[in-house]
Parts: C-alpha cells; sequence; structure tokens
C-alpha cells in the first residue's frame, strides 16, 4: 500500500454540523486517532457537509424516498443522512446495514441521542445479503452511499446489487476513492471507479481532499433529469 493521506478537518466550527449530537461528538475530535475513539471510521467533516447538503438537494419532497448506506461502522454519516430527510421535511427513511455487532449497539445508541432514530432502519449482516431483501420491490431508489468492504470486488458487487433498483437521476457516492493500492496489491474502490464508466455508463465526480483512511468520495450518476 502507498502511504495514507488524511484530508479530515478537525479545526472548524462545529455549528456547521446539522445535527447537534454529532457536534457533541466532534467537540471532543482533535485527531485521527480521538476521531477514531469518538465517531469511528466516519468521513468527518467536510465530509459531513457535502453529504448532507448534497442530500438536502436531491430530495424529492413529494415522494418517499428510501436512502441507502452499506457500511454503517458508528452511526455518524447514518445521522447525517437521517437529518437531511428530517430538514427537508421529506417522507422516508434510510436503510443502513452494518456486520459488527459492536458497531451496531454504538450505532443505536447515537441514533437514540441525535434524535433521528425514527428515520432510520438498521439491517445486521453482510450487504450482499440484505440488499436484495430490502431493495426488492423497489425501482426508484435516488440516493446510495456504499461504504462497506474497500475491495475491488466486493464494492463492485454492491454496486451491481444496487444498479437495476437506481431511478436514472440516482446518485451514488463512494468513499476512500485514493490510489492506495500498488500495482500487484487489491485495487480497492480506485479501481473499480476507473472502469465505472466503461462498463456501466453514467458521470463520475471524484472530490479528492476529503475523508481519511483515505481519502476521495466520488458521486456517480447515471442520468441527470434536465
Amino acid at each position: 500500500m502507498r502511504d495514507r493521506k488524511f484530508y479530515r478537518i478537525f479545526d472548524y466550527d462545529k455549528k456547521l454540523l446539522p445535527n447537534a449530537h454529532l457536534a457533541l461528538l466532534e467537540s471532543q475530535v482533535d485527531s485521527t486517532e480521538s476521531a477514531r475513539d469518538k465517531t469511528g471510521a466516519s468521513i468527518g467533516f467536510p465530509g459531513w457537509g457535502i453529504l448532507y447538503y448534497l442530500l438536502l438537494s436531491h430530495l424529492d419532497r413529494e415522494r418517499d424516498e428510501l436512502i441507502i448506506e452499506t457500511g454503517t461502522n458508528e452511526g455518524c454519516t447514518t445521522i447525517i443522512l437521517a437529518q437531511a430527510l428530517i430538514d427537508a421535511k421529506c417522507p422516508g427513511k434510510v436503510a443502513t446495514i452494518e456486520l459488527d455487532p459492536e458497531n451496531i449497539e454504538k450505532a443505536k445508541l447515537n441514533f437514540e441521542r441525535a434524535g433521528v432514530e425514527a428515520r432510520i432502519n438498521l439491517h445486521e449482516g453482510s450487504s450482499f445479503d440484505v440488499l436484495p431483501k430490502i431493495l426488492s420491490d423497489r425501482k426508484d431508489i435516488r440516493f446510495a452511499f456504499l461504504d462497506a468492504s474497500h475491495f475491488i470486488d466486493d464494492v463492485r458487487r454492491e454496486f451491481e446489487i444496487v444498479l437495476p433498483h437506481l431511478a436514472d437521476d440516482a446518485l451514488v457516492l463512494f468513499d476512500n476513492t485514493y490510489k492506495i493500492a500498488r500495482k500487484n496489491e487489491d485495487q480497492r474502490v480506485n479501481g473499480f471507479l476507473r472502469s465505472i464508466k466503461d462498463q456501466y455508463g453514467g458521470n463520475l465526480i471524484n472530490l479528492e481532499f476529503v475523508s481519511w483512511f483515505t481519502p476521495g468520495l466520488a458521486i456517480w450518476q447515471k442520468s441527470p433529469k434536465l
């Protein structure tokens, strides 16, 4: 692996965060070590702001939206997604999937303290098993954040499960897009995204200077509604 890069910001005004509980957690964070302890492996700031405003600007307030997230971790990013639904006064919920039971318990507590638990359905298990079940009767998903396993085959498999259930104007987000792998290693998220347009069409935007372990946040859209 190449050297890891970190673009998570710590010295910012916590009032910029849309949820008071998340701001409280972040008030105790001033380094990568304390971030891992307080908020888990979340993307942090400014990534949370990007997700919040992107979703807030994309929600159809006349529809019952289902937001997909894989890799709940300790639930901090899930809180951001749920808060966007609440602030937009949009019907719907976040369906989030986590494999680790310890993370699930921490996430549940965070959801409750953040006051967003009513807008979240937390599913325990592998995204490969859970996604087909929660998507079985949906063909209109407009926002998905795929952030579970970052190995190239796993990223592709998650995307291919979600793809048939997406609306044409759906946004699919990927974290940790930086090219961290060396030539003989698994190419991870970066490797998948390098082929996504050729294989699946659409458009891709990569935001390099955000997140950590490793950085980069990418947005894919099949066909914008104009």
